[in-house]
């Protein structure tokens, strides 16, 4: 396993911006997202309120049913102990999600052991499970391989309602049936029966799909051990009861700064989050629905319900049922900077741009907001495509950034076109219009009403002209279709859907293919914490 680094520009102009320290969007952020902030953020966190030992015990119980490493009981201890903590997050995806999701975690664990040591201080990772997520659609479905071709895999979802991916029951027989198929579809290796029987037998045990995806994430990380919680556990909820009562008293400040900074934001970068002003930024889950909140004439009320709350019953359900209620896009934030002494939140390209927004929302709050630090970006290069790299002589970078192989397939194209045979039939064309010119001439001073059949019938024998001249471009193609299935492989494998190859497929064909221990190897390469893209040859 061999890596090598690359300055591949990011999808997003805000990101882009972002790492290259432009003044434009660094004004809306703390810190640089750099190392060199730590220790400047490392001493604001010294008067942090964190209840440590309650902490500690939560997230303690969460993870024991999946079983503590003695890693994981050595960061618990040097939390309690005192020890800050980077902290990354992300849905509840089957089999883990897109490939980000296992950069994020990686990213977390290579940040937190690169601060310990610059800091000279116990640094401690933790992932955040946005199990009170009720968008299932979006975690719900698989990307893979279908003949040379990309095919998204949908799995059923609108049974579960508006339930949360930690509430939602799991409909085992139908993900079974969808994760046969998918499964199936992988080439059969040393390894296939391994990864399947880990599937499923996570499945078996899970009641719902945060259970699925906290089984994979302790699988995969806990010989480092990363610490993990899910934002919608109870016990969190409980210990988060004073601080959703702070949010609904600031309600109105909090959405103000928001939508006020997403003004400011809006004419050099597209606002992600489209802030309103009266926004309450919580839900609130009736009858299992989750229900986002918010604000007229004083109240609190349900978009499209007939759901209301005056400000005081609100801060009573935050006193007595806090799992009753849930975080949005922008105080998600501020509720993980309550509950950790956050050295530095490491997101993704969507989450830095909804985090622009937020530095006025941190400071209604009475906080500030930690170092905002981007992940790694990972792209892994699997044996046959490294051969295929090499035999048209290109570099990843040029198939992601440059898009040289559709240059190339378009060249290809061109050079192989029968062009002598398409002009034939392009003067064949231009000969029929001439002469239906003259014939619909003559069929209209007889009658008027001819004239559409006239054009129909040069309709038709267009259409056959066009149909023969595409049969002769198939005909082409496929005569060369080694080089242009190439060229598909190239694309679906280092640009699938015209971006990241983390962004689209999971991690298991690729643990299909190099072994269950992918991850750990991944691990334990020289990981430089910096903005270059990481490109991983297996």
């Amino acid at each position: 396993m061999k890596i090598t680094e690359h300055y591949i520009e990011p999808s997003s102009r805000l990101m882009e911006d972002y790492i290259n320290g432009r003044p434009e969007i660094q004004r809306f952020f703390s810190y640089n997202p750099e190392a060199g902030s730590f220790s400047t953020r490392l001493e604001k966190l010294k008067e942090h309120p964190v209840r440590r030992g309650e902490l500690a015990g939560i997230i303690r119980s969460y993870m024991e049913p999946r079983g503590l490493s003695e890693k994981a009981r050595q960061h618990l201890a040097d939390f309690e102990g005192g020890a800050h903590v980077v902290v990354t997050g992300q849905q509840a995806g089957l089999l883990t999600g897109p490939l980000y999701t296992i950069h994020k975690a990686i990213s977390v664990i290579v940040l937190a052991k690169k601060a310990s040591e610059q800091l000279n201080t116990k640094i401690v990772p933790v992932f955040w499970i946005a199990g009170e997520d009720h968008d299932l659609a979006e975690i719900s479905h698989l990307y893979r391989d279908v003949n040379g071709r990309l095919d998204k895999l949908n799995i059923p979802h609108t049974e579960y309602g508006k339930n949360s991916a930690s509430t939602a029951a799991l409909n085992k027989s139908t993900i079974k049936s969808y994760l046969t198929e998918y499964f199936r579809s992988m080439p059969e290796t040393a390894y296939s029966k391994e990864l399947h029987g880990l599937a499923f037998a996570f499945l078996d045990k899970a009641d719902t799909f945060t259970d699925f995806f906290a089984s994979f994430l302790n699988h995969f990380f806990q010989e480092e051990g990363l610490l993990y919680i899910d934002a919608a556990d109870p016990g969190l909820r409980r210990y988060e009861s004073a601080y959703f009562q702070e949010m609904i008293e600031k309600a109105e400040a909090i959405a103000q700064s928001v939508y006020e900074t997403e003004a400011e934001l809006s004419p050099s970068y597209n606002a992600v989050i489209g802030a309103e002003q009266e926004a309450a930024n919580l839900f609130i889950t009736v009858h299992n629905e989750r229900i986002l909140l918010s604000r007229e004439g004083g109240r609190f009320v349900g978009k499209g319900t007939d759901i209301s709350y005056s400000r005081e019953e609100l801060l009573d359900i935050a006193s007595t049922n806090p799992e009753l209620l849930s975080n949005n896009v922008v105080t998600r934030p501020l509720m993980q900077e309550m509950v950790f002494p956050v050295l530095a939140f490491v997101g993704g390209p969507g989450e830095v741009a909804y985090w622009a927004a937020l530095k006025g929302a941190f400071e209604v709050m009475g906080m500030e907001m930690p170092v905002v630090m981007p992940r790694l970006n990972i792209t892994l290069v699997n044996r046959h495509v490294q051969s295929l790299l090499y035999k048209y002589g290109l570099t990843v970078p040029q198939v992601i950034s440059e898009r040289k192989v559709a240059q190339m397939r378009l060249a290809l194209m061109d050079s192989i076109r029968e062009k002598e045979a398409e002009a034939l039939v392009e003067r064949t064309k231009e000969g029929l219009v001439a002469a239906y010119k003259e014939i619909e001439e003559a069929f209209t001073s007889i009658s008027g009403g001819l004239t559409p059949l006239v054009e129909k019938n040069l309709g038709i024998h267009l259409k056959q002209l066009n149909f023969l001249k595409n049969k002769l471009e198939d005909e082409v193609i496929l005569q060369n279709s080694t080089q242009f299935a190439h060229f598909d492989l190239l694309e679906m494998e280092l640009l699938p859907n015209e971006g990241f190859q983390e962004r689209v497929f999971s991690p298991f064909p690729y643990l299909n293919e190099y072994g269950p221990d992918l991850v750990r190897r991944l691990l334990a390469l020289e990981l430089d914490y910096n903005k270059n893209h990481k490109i991983v040859s297996l």
